[in-house]
């Protein structure tokens, strides 16, 4: 690619770039500072079509596993990057059987690009989530034409509809140009990897927030140096959730009020049959042989407690003081309450109780006028 022919590449990519970002209002769901651990080794693995094991990552290094069978296997997992990967490194994985690990090394004596920036997840216009990646790029030496930035997105752990399992299998990749090449000069781009594409990988950000990795792969040459393909920066973290950058306290605080709601909960519930066991049981009819007499059942619940008054509502009257009296637990008394005159209205009797362990307390007893009912009437009771 000439230097001509690279700048319109470049300003054709910039202005496809733009044009979508500012056309689209976002809704940022999670947002994290590009990871800055320093990054020295990535590892490309090419899984076999059988799936045999796959070996375990180096100490410290990234791994892209990629997949380059989904036509011949019936997988659903995505395998047109790892075609094209493979193709492009010259990989044969039918053969080389034992070439289907390659290391990249980035020059630990020398820094040829700085990069800052964010990973932001987000929903645009059609509401449903993609990646954005706002980086300064700035070389620290002159890059020749060749350079690509490698933006890959893996899974954690990734199983197809057949039950295979890959750890971080390559989803999506995408080369990416429109940096400058020029040493000390930073470019400040946005670069998607938009939902069409995590769709067709089978990236479902909405369902599964989690369990996701990116990686951002510098490739290129320094000028006046021969080796190609050099791996020239390499940076790698989890793509940001709304959890992920909270503290192990603040994690938990959710999970701790719901523990504080069912202990006060399951302590409202355990008091309320307390009360309910403490609470004397009060039942009354009309005298069969006096009809302006009453007789007042009391059982004593799980506690003792004190008659402290009694009262009727008018019109109607009581004939003399009823007796006050004290219970012990589970004991049962009854009491005789006489009136004045007969009323043609309902009778409304209260009752006042101290209980041992509640205190103060009224039972409100209700029966019906009629001089020939003889049911008893369970009381109700306040405190």
């Amino acid at each position: 690619m000439n230097s001509k022919t690279r700048r319109l590449f470049i300003a054709c990519a910039l202005f496809a770039l733009i044009l979508p970002v500012a056309a689209q209002s976002l809704t940022i769901h999670a947002e994290a500072p590009l990871d800055d651990a320093p990054q020295s080794v990535l590892e490309e693995f090419f899984i076999t079509e059988d799936s045999g094991a796959i070996p375990t990552s180096s100490v410290d290094s990234i791994r892209w596993n990629w997949w380059c069978w989904s036509e011949e296997t019936g997988s659903d997992w995505p395998d047109d990057d790892g075609i094209y990967r493979r193709d492009y490194l010259g990989v044969n994985a039918s053969v080389d059987a034992d070439n289907l690990l390659i290391e990249h090394r980035v020059d630990p004596d020398e820094v040829y690009v700085e990069m800052e920036g964010e990973v932001k997840v987000v929903t645009g216009d059609e509401n449903i989530r993609f990646v954005q990646f706002h980086l300064d790029i700035t070389p620290l030496v002159n890059l020749s034409n060749q350079a690509l930035l490698y933006i890959v997105l893996t899974e954690d752990i990734a199983r197809d509809h057949h039950g295979r399992e890959a750890v971080q299998l390559v989803r999506e990749m995408r080369p990416e140009v429109g940096f400058s090449l020029k040493a000390l000069n930073t470019s400040s781009v946005v670069y998607e990897l938009p939902s069409d594409h995590l769709e067709a990988a089978g990236v479902d950000l909405e369902e599964e927030p989690t369990g996701w990795s990116y990686t951002l792969a510098l490739f290129g040459e320094v000028d006046n140096t021969t080796e190609q393909h050099q791996l020239l920066m390499l940076r790698h973290g989890n793509l940001p959730t709304p959890y992920l950058h909270t503290t192990p306290s603040q994690q938990w605080m959710p999970l701790a009020f719901s523990a504080v709601a069912i202990i006060i909960a399951a302590t409202v519930v355990s008091n309320a049959r307390k009360r309910e066991l403490m609470i004397p049981q009060i039942t009354t009819g009309w005298n069969d042989s006096d009809m302006l007499a009453v007789t007042v059942r009391i059982r004593a619940g799980a506690t003792g407690f004190s008659i402290t008054d009694w009262k009727v509502v008018e019109p109607w009257l009581l004939r003399g003081r009823p007796p006050k009296a004290s219970l012990l637990p589970h004991e049962e008394k009854s009491f005789n309450l006489s009136f004045k005159h007969a009323e043609n209205e309902d009778c409304h009797i209260e009752v006042g109780l101290d209980l041992d362990e509640l205190g103060a307390w009224r039972q409100h007893i209700w029966l019906p006028h009629a001089a020939t009912t003889n049911e008893l009437v369970t009381s109700e009771a306040d405190a």
